[in-house]
C-alpha cells in the first residue's frame, strides 16, 4: 500500500552507554586488538582468540551503528497509508500497526497520539521524538484526512 507520508523519528536515548561511549570503546578495542595482532609472532597460540575477538568487536560496531544512525537507512519513523498507522522505533524494536478501519476516535495531545479502537481497547503512540513541527502538523492533517474518510472521532488538544 502507498504511503501517503513517512516521519522520521530520533533514535531512542535511553541506552544505558551513550552512543560516543560505546564508539569510543569500540574503536579502542579496535587498536587492541589490532596492537596485539601485529606485535605477537604469527606462530602464537592466542592469535586465534584476537581473530574471534575482533569479529565480534567489529560486529558490535555494526551493532551500534544500526541503532543510532541511518547508514543502514531510516529505521525510526511514523508512516501513515490510506488503511493504516504504523510507528516503527528501530531496528530491532517491533512495529505498532493500527488499521484506520478498526478505530472510533483518536485524540492528538502535544507528545501522544490516543487512538480508542471499536472494541474499546486505548493504544498511544509516543509523538515525543518526532523531529520538527512541520512534521507534527503534517501528521495532523493527515490523520485529519483519514478521519474524514474512515468516519472516526478526531479530538486535537494541541496547543496552538
Amino acid at each position: 500500500m502507498r504511503s501517503l507520508l513517512r516521519v522520521g523519528i530520533r533514535p531512542m536515548k535511553n541506552a544505558r552507554i551513550s552512543f560516543s561511549v560505546q564508539l569510543a570503546l569500540v574503536l579502542f578495542w579496535l587498536v587492541y586488538v589490532g596492537f596485539m595482532l601485529f606485535t605477537e609472532s604469527a606462530t602464537n597460540d592466542r592469535n586465534f582468540l584476537h581473530y574471534v575477538f575482533l569479529a565480534l568487536t567489529l560486529l558490535y560496531l555494526v551493532y551500534i551503528l544500526a541503532q543510532n544512525t541511518s547508514i543502514f537507512g531510516l529505521q525510526s519513523y511514523l508512516e501513515i497509508t490510506p488503511a493504516y498507522i504504523v510507528q516503527k522505533k528501530g531496528h530491532f524494536r517491533p512495529k505498532l500497526v493500527i488499521a484506520f478501519e478498526d478505530v472510533a476516535k483518536v485524540q492528538i495531545l502535544p507528545f501522544l497520539l490516543r487512538f480508542t479502537l471499536k472494541n474499546g481497547e486505548v493504544i498511544n503512540m509516543d509523538t515525543k521524538s518526532i523531529k520538527r513541527r512541520k512534521n507534527i502538523a503534517l501528521v495532523k492533517e493527515n490523520l485529519e484526512l483519514m478521519a474524514e474518510r474512515h468516519r472516526f472521532e478526531l479530538q486535537d488538544n494541541l496547543m496552538p
